[in-house]
């Protein structure tokens, strides 16, 4: 029996209808250039369950209409469809079950990722007979591998125990607690195109998007891109301190990496002998979160790694934040890994507005934390400095938008991001700026539902908002929702926490940032 294990395409690229101005696919600066870990995982760990094929499906590059006609006709051999969901994405998936289940009432339907670990309720309420289990939170590998297990000998996930599993029961949603567990590391490379050849499509984005650039950055020339996961987790997690707009949930487990250092270099050494060379370390930040690890890691480099030529070793590239980044010996330690690239949120360039997105690693409401937004600035503009004095290349992402942004604070943002910009010439090769989206699961998604929330962090802040009474009637069309059209939240929640501002002049900001690196030389995306 084939268990289905699919990360659907961003919804407004496939459903008609769906808005997007700010969010048009021609506007995306992530694009799918390698395959996709948590699904790639997801079916590794199924291979361990007898009878069982899974079937690896990454419909943000293979052919949606292809992947719907697979399932129906599949649909007689289909045990389970496993839908990996983030907002954007959710829409879509719940239609791909939808079609399952008309093709064959029988095929089992199970929901996982951010979007429906933050909306568990509604998702399960809402798609009742369309989504039959949801799984919430990060450690659920061995949860859904049990699940599986069960339904393939016909049994059913009633009187079972299967951490994060979460259904609705008749009258509620029921949800057995979540456990944690280790970081799955055995992946089977193979099952990328078992069923439908990926690694071309993969391939040719690589090729396009990435080579090219990378090559005249750094003389290297690289072929294939892998994530690979030896840690998992955010330095700001510790505190449950998160980045106003971050919306991912890392349930009981702040972080998790693999045991130590010899570990973690054989997941790299896998993912390089499957031909892959220039491999994404999935962590939401390295130096800071995992120094330890990576201390070990360059210590005792093992010996098919120390005997490579340096031009023939994998490339590694990740995630950091400013303040891990601004210490030269952090940043030394990420090169000597053979890490060259690494991604960095500078995301605002005013004190007021790096404390209104929750950038410093301090609480709001501690005493110290105007210094610590000063802090932070500086860490910026160290972070450039010592990415240039170590070779590190650096994509640098901001963000555009926080609560109580007004017209003065958006041009100060947007001429100090510029500054950054042309002060880290030499150092940043991309750039990413986005317009602030509410993602569920976010701050800023809980001060959309919540006016009183939004009025009490801005009076911290000595900011002022609009209107209470308009952003109340804004946030009743979301509460209790599962399907979330990202654009039209994004426009309700600027004319709700921003005055005097609408989603328009934060995508012109955007925009003009955008524009400004170009001139400078800085690819926009890739």
């Amino acid at each position: 029996m084939q268990v289905l294990v699919v990360s659907p395409p961003n919804s407004n690229t496939v459903i008609d209808g769906v808005s997007c101005t700010v969010t048009r696919p021609e506007e995306h600066t992530d694009w799918s250039d390698f395959p996709n870990l948590g699904i790639l995982t997801l079916s590794s760990a199924l291979l361990s369950v007898p009878d069982v094929e899974p079937v690896y499906i990454d419909g943000t590059v293979t052919s949606w209409p292809g992947v719907l006609a697979y399932v129906e006709e599949n649909a007689g051999d289909i045990l389970a469809l496993c839908i990996s969901a983030l907002t954007a994405t959710y829409e879509a998936g719940s239609h791909l079950c939808a079609a399952a289940k008309r093709a064959n009432s029988k095929i089992v339907t199970i929901v996982g990722n951010d979007h429906v670990t933050t909306l568990t309720r509604e998702c399960l309420s809402s798609r009742r007979g369309v989504i039959d289990y949801a799984f919430v939170g990060n450690e659920v590998v061995s949860g859904f591998v049990d699940l599986i297990a069960t339904l393939s000998r016909g049994g059913t996930a009633s009187g079972g125990v299967y951490p994060g599993l979460a259904w609705f029961d008749g009258t509620d949603v029921t949800m057995q607690a979540q456990r944690s567990e280790p970081v799955h590391s055995k992946i089977d490379y193979s099952l990328i195109d078992r069923a439908f050849d990926h690694s071309s499509l993969y391939g040719s984005n690589f090729r396009s998007r990435v080579v090219s650039t990378f090559e005249n950055l750094t003389g290297r020339r690289v072929s294939a891109g892998m994530p690979v996961e030896i840690g998992r987790g955010c330095i700001k997690f510790a505190r449950n301190d998160a980045c106003s707009f971050c919306s991912i949930q890392f349930g009981g487990m702040w972080r998790n990496s693999v045991p130590d250092g010899e570990s973690a270099w054989e997941v790299i050494r896998a993912a390089h002998s499957s031909g892959y060379d220039y491999l994404y370390l999935t962590a939401d930040e390295l130096p800071l979160t995992f120094g330890r690890l990576l201390r070990e890691m360059a210590a005792e480099p093992p010996r098919w790694w120390a005997d490579l030529p340096e031009d023939d070793r994998p490339v590694m590239v990740g995630y950091a934040r400013a303040d891990g980044l601004s210490d030269e010996r952090h940043a030394a330690t990420l090169r000597a890994l053979g890490v060259r690239q690494l991604m960095v949120g500078l995301d605002a360039g005013t004190l007021v507005s790096l404390q209104a997105m929750r950038k410093p690693l301090v609480s709001i409401r501690e005493r110290d934390s105007t210094f610590r937004a000063e802090k932070m600035f500086d860490h910026n503009v160290k972070a450039l400095q010592s990415a240039k004095n170590n070779g590190l290349l650096l994509k640098v992402g901001f963000v555009i938008g926080h609560l109580g942004m007004d017209a003065a604070l958006m041009r100060e943002n947007i001429d100090s991001m510029k500054d950054l910009l042309a002060s880290g010439a030499g150092a940043i090769a991309s750039l990413d700026v986005e317009v602030l989206s509410p993602e569920p699961g976010s701050l800023d998604f809980k001060m959309l539902l919540d006016p009183v929330l939004a009025r009490v962090n801005a009076d911290e802040l000595n900011l002022s908002l609009p209107s209470r009474h308009k952003h109340e009637l804004r946030s009743r069309k979301w509460r209790g929702k599962d399907i979330i059209d990202r654009e039209e939240a994004m426009a309700d929640y600027v004319e709700s926490v921003m005055p005097g501002l609408a989603l328009d002049d934060l995508a012109g900001a955007r925009a003009e940032v955008r524009g400004y690196g170009e001139q400078l030389g800085i690819t926009v995306g890739g």
